[in-house]
């Protein structure tokens, strides 16, 4: 991009002695697109001193260029454009201070210049002042509207403020005054991703591809949309693409590891994720999810360690509590302190990890308890915590330190042969017990109860766990039971319009009304069986010892493994795994035979 003022649109000046520097961006890779223009009415001694800076600046002899532009300001020169220069070669080598002098001085002398406040735009960004940067950038619109650069800037910004909606409107201006440009397509891209218009960012990536054959970046975030999408194997083509284009692009080893994860190529997802360490020693998401691969393939102490590296990805995971005490870290556990669990992530990860509250308070640690509130009720009556803190109160405990309740693990050295808690450890009340004893008295056994559908929040990172409601059709085809739906919110639609509704238990709807986990514990302990996918279900039944089989898809969440029926986490329940991904008829179909014969045996 060729850099102009507002007031020299038609000028021909620009036509003789340009002298540029390029402008790293940290965006992506600007460099061919951006440059900065110095004026022509400096004398012609001045010039040569700019022009050697410019040489030492390309030869990375920065300290030479920032010597010869300081020649040129101890003559007492006072210009704009100068200013405008010299403030982006400071940028560049990192002296943003400096540099919003310069470029702040710079308008000062020229306020009428769209650049100047289009480049202290790009300053403030890089020194993570936003707000203010995207004013700038909306000055410079103001000032020149028909720069496509400064549309698809600000729209960066936008979106880095969490504004998808204006950052989408302002890059589709971008492109409207430059539909050449593979950038443009590419941020376009990444925002319809982030809104979950899949389709239409692929469309877009694809775009960006066609202008720019070689575009490794974009040939990585396609590879990313087809992986959302549940294209794994076009995932993996676009990415090994990207690798061949930048062989040290440790973002697309990542991302080839991934889909080579869910495609159950564990060996060579492994490797690349470690290819992605090695090209970049402190890549958090990385770690994280080499943590996951070892522990989907049983190598838990390595795993728990990196499993940390969850509070340091791009998007870290959130504990649900600030505490005020240090936290435990890569040290042992001292019964001598005071220890605050804090939990995090979803209701099935407290539901699973929360019996390791009760282990340690029996080994003598004086322990807190913070989790959900809509747990409390069950915590409670299973004897885990007497008083569970709410997130809010976590900042009133004052002494000891605090960890992660799924760091847990990791200190107590968990494996399948040192599990510590494999006995019933969820438990509902007795009153709510026989009220749903009493319930299902009126009704025919067996009384099965299942679950379809996952937190529609998880789904992206945890896609095909879930299955259609209508599939379990094939389950009473040659069972004669009754079924209970023990599905709330998202999924539970599907319920409506179902073939075999009326198999459903008559107090259906009064379940459906029952939202408590302690009151859901009372109508699990009354079913003779639950079939779940892998949700809170799975870990509530699995934690009350009821007999529940799980059905997970054919590369499932780490804590189940690769392989086997059974599984150290709960003895009463039985994995039923895919034989081919996306498969569920045909899981589905083993579940009713097996059932069959339960059923025959005598249930």
């Amino acid at each position: 991009m060729q850099n102009k003022n507002a007031s020299s649109k038609n000028s021909n000046h620009y036509e003789i002695d340009l002298l540029t520097y390029p402008i790293p961006n940290d965006l992506i890779d600007f460099k061919d697109d951006i440059s900065i223009s110095t004026i022509n009415h400096i004398n012609t001694s001045n010039q040569q001193i700019i022009n050697k800076a410019k040489e030492f600046y390309y030869k990375g002899q920065s300290s030479k260029a920032i010597e010869y532009h300081q020649y040129y300001l101890n003559q007492g020169i006072n210009d704009a454009d100068f200013y405008n220069n010299y403030s982006q070669l400071l940028r560049d080598l990192g002296r943003l201070e400096e540099a919003e002098i310069f470029a702040r001085k710079a308008i000062k002398l020229s306020p009428d210049c769209d650049n100047n406040y289009f480049i202290l735009g790009l300053i403030l960004k890089k020194k993570g002042k936003l707000n203010e940067a995207e004013i700038l950038f909306r000055k410079a619109i103001e000032l020149n509207a028909s720069s496509s650069e400064y549309y698809l800037y600000l729209s960066n910004i936008l979106r880095d403020l969490g504004d998808l909606q204006k950052a989408e409107m302002f890059i589709r201006k971008s492109i409207e005054l430059n539909s050449e440009n593979s950038i443009a397509y590419f941020y376009l891209g990444n925002i319809l991703r982030d809104v979950d218009k899949l389709k239409e960012a692929k469309l877009s990536l694809l775009k960006a591809i066609q202008l720019k054959p070689d575009y490794a970046k974009a040939y990585c975030h396609l590879g990313g949309v087809f992986k959302l999408l549940g294209e794994l194997e076009q995932s993996e083509t676009f990415n090994r693409r990207a690798i061949q284009l930048k062989p040290d692009y440790a973002e697309a080893h990542l991302n080839l590891g991934n889909s080579l994860r869910e495609l159950g190529n564990l060996t060579q997802a492994e490797i690349f994720t470690r290819k992605a360490i090695d090209l970049k020693p402190n890549f958090a998401d990385a770690f994280f999810n080499l943590a996951l691969i070892l522990l989907l393939n049983e190598n838990y102490i390595v795993g728990f360690d990196y499993y940390e590296y969850r509070f340091k990805k791009e998007k870290p995971v959130i504990p649900h509590g600030n505490a005020n005490i240090k936290i435990v870290n890569d040290e042992k556990l001292d019964k001598r302190e005071k220890l605050l669990v804090i939990t995090e992530q979803g209701l099935g990860d407290t539901l699973q990890y929360m019996r390791y509250v009760p282990y340690l308070r029996n080994q003598g640690f004086d322990i807190s308890f913070c989790a959900q509130t809509k747990l409390h009720s069950l915590i409670k009556a299973s004897g885990i915590d007497p008083n569970p803190l709410n997130p809010e109160q976590t900042n009133t405990i004052l002494d000891g330190k605090w960890i992660p309740l799924l760091s847990l693990p990791k200190y107590l050295k968990i494996t399948p042969q040192n599990p510590l808690v494999t006995d019933p450890y969820i438990f509902t009340s007795n009153e709510l017990a026989v009220k749903w004893k009493n319930i299902f008295s009126k009704h025919k056994r067996p009384i099965i109860g299942i679950n379809w559908q996952g937190n529609l929040n998880m789904e992206q990172n945890y896609q095909g766990r879930s299955i259609p409601l209508e599939i379990f059709a094939i389950i009473l085809e040659q069972n004669d039971i009754t079924m209970v739906s023990l599905q709330k919110g998202y999924g539970s639609e599907q319920l409506e319009y179902c073939s075999f509704k009326k198999k459903f238990i008559e107090c259906q709807s009064q379940i459906d009304l029952t939202w408590d986990f302690l009151e859901n514990a009372a109508i699990i302990k009354n079913c003779d069986l639950i079939i779940t996918c892998d949700t809170s279900i799975a870990h509530l039944a699995g934690g009350m010892g009821k007999k529940v089989w799980l059905l997970l898809k054919s590369v499932p969440f780490w804590t189940w493994g690769k392989k086997g029926e059974s599984t150290f986490w709960y003895k009463s329940m039985r994995l039923f795994r895919q034989k081919e991904r996306n498969n569920w008829k045909e899981t589905i179909v083993r579940v009713s035979n097996e059932l069959k014969k339960e059923l025959r045996d005598g249930f």
